[in-house]
């Protein structure tokens, strides 16, 4: 079984959550994959269709793309029939392409409103910020867009004439039982960055906060300064 715990968690080797909120693990997936499985997709999963409404034929901007949720939201996008574009660092275009995104914008080198020429449906933020505001400038009438990191300006919403809202994770075994069997099917895939022994913790929360992308707008890292971490979810072994 794997869950994720919508209480928060805790490192522990038994947690209680309810029956609702469970589905199976995917017989191809280590402990450790399917670990870092339950929040990131169901949280890309919440944003692209429950809240993005997202169809197939329609066009996404997945700001953050390359992170740990932006890599589920573009491959269960992509999956659906849609035009997937991305912002996110240039080193990321590679991996992004690879798993489903039509086109990748960096962020470094180009405001994504200037650079691109049709409107979106929906766009999914997980970036915040400037990002944010300027998002209501490419998307349709009647567009969708998505915050998992901040509240969306209801008055500027209204202005352009799109919903906004920002989501909130609520678990789904059945959301979750669909993603399973999408992952035993192949069709998009877990990845883990990095695996740390529980006495190890602290130091992988050191190098979260070391590692962590820049935000959209901000220059990129002063030389000598930590690269970003590889892509993927970062998994704590308990027992």
């Amino acid at each position: 079984m794997f869950a994720a715990n919508e209480t928060g968690g805790a490192y522990a080797e038994y947690l209680a959550v309810k029956p609702a909120a469970i589905a199976r693990k995917p017989s191809s997936l280590s402990f450790e994959e399917a670990a870092s499985v339950p929040v990131a997709s169901q949280t890309a999963w919440q944003g692209v269709f429950t809240h993005g409404h997202l169809e197939k034929g329609q066009t996404i901007l997945i700001h953050g793309g390359a992170g740990a949720v932006g890599a589920y939201a573009v491959q269960l996008a992509s999956h659906a029939g849609a035009t997937v574009i991305a912002t996110a660092n240039s080193d990321d275009e590679a991996y992004l392409n690879s798993i489903g995104a039509n086109r990748v914008i960096d962020y470094r080198q180009a405001q994504f409103e200037r650079v691109l020429r049709e409107k979106v449906d929906v766009v999914f933020d997980l970036v915040g910020g400037d990002a944010q505001k300027r998002s209501f400038l490419v998307l349709k009438e009647g567009g969708h867009l998505v915050s998992a990191v901040q509240p969306v300006s209801q008055e500027e919403a209204a202005m352009h004439r799109v919903s906004g809202v920002m989501m909130r994770l609520a678990p789904s075994g059945d959301v979750l039982g669909r993603i399973g069997r999408m992952l035993e099917e192949g069709t998009i895939r877990p990845d883990v960055a990095t695996m740390y022994a529980l006495q190890d913790a602290a130091q992988a929360w050191k190098d979260i906060a070391e590692k962590l992308p820049r935000v959209h707008g901000m220059p990129p890292s002063e030389p000598g300064a930590p690269r970003r971490k590889k892509h993927g979810k970062i998994v704590l072994r308990v027992a």
